[in-house]
């Protein structure tokens, strides 16, 4: 074997072992903070997202689910890249760009149109027709982050 053969070797091995201790991660983080009315941002969206005291809209589990296919696809590709010596974070990221991009989309399409509307009321208070958007800080704190497992 050829020394770059080797070190080839080498550095697929320790990108495999950096992958299978990496996880990513989507959603809002704890300290993201509070609207102006001091409601935690963190608070707003579980409610939202578990149907706590209020229609359940699912920003991050449904659109993921919904979204398997493309998933998959990209741990595909990712995977093929870190086999080719490709970087482990930089597939990672590539990965946690399109999850966080499925849940962000899913304010485009409404919960992938399960969404249920919102009330006469809550738009005229809203001033707006939009579900789970008025200031944009909830879609905006959206992020993923990699984890060691």
């Amino acid at each position: 074997m050829k020394k770059n053969d080797l070190e080839l070797l080498n550095k697929i091995t320790k990108n495999m072992k950096l992958a299978k201790n990496t996880a990513v991660k989507v959603g809002i983080a704890s300290d993201v903070g509070s609207y102006n009315n001091g409601q935690s941002i963190l608070a707003v969206a579980e409610r939202h997202e578990y149907g706590l005291g209020q229609e359940r809209r699912s920003f991050i589990r449904t659109p993921m689910i919904k979204e398997t296919a493309k998933i998959q696809k990209a741990l595909a590709s990712g995977f093929r890249s870190i086999q080719n010596g490709g970087s482990t974070i930089t597939n990672l990221n590539k990965l946690g760009i399109i999850a966080q991009n499925i849940s962000q989309n899913s304010f485009k399409n409404q919960g992938y149109g399960e969404w249920k509307d919102i009330s006469d009321a809550t738009k005229k208070a809203k001033g707006k027709s939009k579900i789970l958007f008025n200031t944009g800080r909830m879609l905006q704190s959206i992020k993923y982050w990699t984890v060691k497992i």
